[in-house]
């Protein structure tokens, strides 16, 4: 949280160019605020990882008890959780911040800008600060509510970084009102301020509101999540679910006792035991279900939304009806995968953590010796399970968009090569996505820490770079924005070109844009590359 502002705010002005001649004090307030604003969205999000993880570590076997039995309060319990998680957001934020807007200022003045009083860029800084504060209440009540670093890392992503663009994505005159009601919208806001260039998350649109709107909202929805959060914590029977906790480990600790003492190390019986253990967890139903519903819903939401009037321009060719035909069945069927992928992914990442998670690691290791199988094992159901769900809900998207479309005015069929080329490649690209999530989950052992890393990787990064596009575009840093380009997606793998359409790699400015089969071998190396690590790591780590 310190070092990220310094860095981002170190690429921001490490290319602007030298003022010489008549040009020198060109006014530099615009690139000053946009070096403070651009860590705001990145520092967000770790400080509600603080607020959730200083929340979410009480959930283990004895520990929520003995704090209640220290703290007999649970209102008091969860101010004291709060408190430090946003002192601790604040300073560091302020802290990096701060070095990051001096650093900035002396490198304009330095190059012949001018650089507005401290007294504007404190107010910024103090908006950033705000802003990673409010966040950070927004963790410990998501937290609190959610009583599981796994569903409350899900319910975190999902409507901090995921729904804003998801929103867009559906079309209608009540997104942007709804939009910037939102945590990353009211965010936007207030850490945007004029002659800057807002940082708005991927595919969505900068916020209308003022500053002072968005603080408004923000700290209100923050504080009124934190109430419910408190007025629920304080009514539910704690014990009792730890206790339940309890009793579920041991018993899930002899049957995989049993399962190893009664079929040996045969593979067959480490994959039957993994695979009781997966679909036995409600967070893998849950999340399979949340994935085949959200590419069903969001082709019917595509679907409906679409009409060949509203894209082409008059008069319409058959040729040009029937090409964008192609481009609306493949965006309907695989553009669900832009937000299935997180939850398919999340499934991978939760196979894998759970026997760290539960502490069952060492009984299934003593059953199980054999580390390599257990990693197999486990990659093999989450790809699997993900691969045929993803199936299914593809065709299912396929059979609800097509009538759609048909009465929209596209010639769409189901017999189309295009709808059986996006089941088959979407269904690919789900099952590399969990192997993806899997990896990444035995790499770092822990639940939520596997979360928002798979966050980063969907999320987080592609947000930042696409941002810093304009910035480096035609400099030497053109290549941050590039790295972004090669992190997995799923959406991207799934897609393909329209009849002869050719996509150059490089667009303007050397940004690159990989085809969908160079995005499809990005994430196959993704995956590959983090399940080698994963067996490398689980290998040599002790337990």
């Amino acid at each position: 949280m310190f070092l990220l502002p310094i860095v981002l705010a170190t690429v921001r002005v490490l290319f602007v160019p030298l003022i010489v001649g008549t040009d020198l004090n060109t006014d530099g307030t615009s690139i000053l605020f946009e070096s403070i604003s651009v860590g705001a969205l990145p520092l967000a999000v770790l400080s509600a990882t603080l607020g959730l993880i200083a929340i979410t570590s009480e959930y283990t076997d004895d520990s929520l008890a003995a704090s209640l039995a220290a703290v007999p309060s649970r209102v008091m319990l969860i101010v004291a959780k709060t408190v430090p998680s946003i002192g601790l957001s604040a300073i560091s934020t302020a802290a990096g911040t701060a070095v990051a807007g001096w650093m900035a200022s002396i490198t304009l003045t330095s190059r012949g800008y001018t650089v507005p009083g401290l007294d504007r860029s404190a107010e910024l800084l103090i908006s950033v600060v705000a802003g990673a504060a409010c966040f950070a209440v927004l963790g410990v009540a998501f937290g609190a509510l959610a009583r599981s670093a796994v569903s409350a890392a899900i319910f975190f992503v999902g409507i901090i970084l995921l729904m804003p663009s998801t929103l867009f994505y559906l079309g209608g005159s009540w997104v942007p009102r709804l939009a910037e009601l939102l945590p990353a919208s009211a965010l936007q806001a207030l850490t945007t301020r004029a002659p800057a260039e807002p940082f708005a998350l991927e595919g969505t649109l900068a916020s209308e509101l003022e500053p002072f709107t968005g603080f408004v909202v923000l700290v209100s929805g923050a504080a009124l999540l934190l109430v419910v959060a408190i007025a629920i914590f304080v009514r539910r029977s704690v014990h009792l679910e730890v206790s339940r906790k309890v009793r579920a480990s041991r018993a899930s600790r002899s049957t995989v006792g049993a399962a190893g003492a009664a079929r040996g190390l045969s593979f067959a019986g480490v994959v039957r035991s993994e695979a009781l253990k997966a679909f036995t967890l409600p967070s893998s139903r849950w999340l399979l279900a949340l994935s085949a519903g959200a590419m069903v819903f969001l082709a019917w939401r595509w679907a409906l939304a679409r009409i060949p009037a509203d894209i082409l321009v008059s008069p319409i060719t058959a040729w040009d009806l029937t090409s964008q035909t192609f481009d609306e069945q493949m965006t309907a069927i695989a553009g669900g995968l832009a937000l299935s992928q997180f939850f398919i992914a999340a499934f991978g990442a939760t196979i894998a953590t759970s026997d760290f998670a539960t502490g069952n690691i060492r009984p299934a290791l003593a059953a199980v010796p054999l580390r390599g199988w257990m990693l197999a094992a486990k990659t093999g159901i989450a790809v699997t399970s993900a691969m045929a769900v993803g199936a299914i809900a593809l065709l299912l998207a396929a059979i609800v968009a097509t009538p759609i479309q048909q009465d929209q005015g596209f010639p769409a069929t189901l017999s189309a090569s295009i709808v059986w080329i996006s089941i088959a490649k979407g269904t690919i690209a789900l099952g590399l996505v969990a192997a993806l999530g899997c990896g990444v989950g035995m790499i770092a052992r822990s639940a939520s820490g596997a979360l928002f890393a798979l966050a980063t990787i969907f999320v987080v990064v592609s947000t930042l770079t696409s941002q810093m596009e304009r910035i480096t575009v035609d400099t030497p840093l053109v290549w941050l924005t590039n790295i972004g380009r090669v992190f997995p997606s799923g959406r991207d793998a799934a897609e393909t070109l329209g009849p002869n359409t050719f996509q150059p790699w490089f667009q303007y400015g050397n940004i690159l844009q990989l085809p969908p089969g160079a995005s499809m071998v990005a994430l196959f190396l993704w995956a590959a590359g983090s399940l080698a690590i994963a067996w490398v790591l689980f290998r040599r780590r002790g337990v």
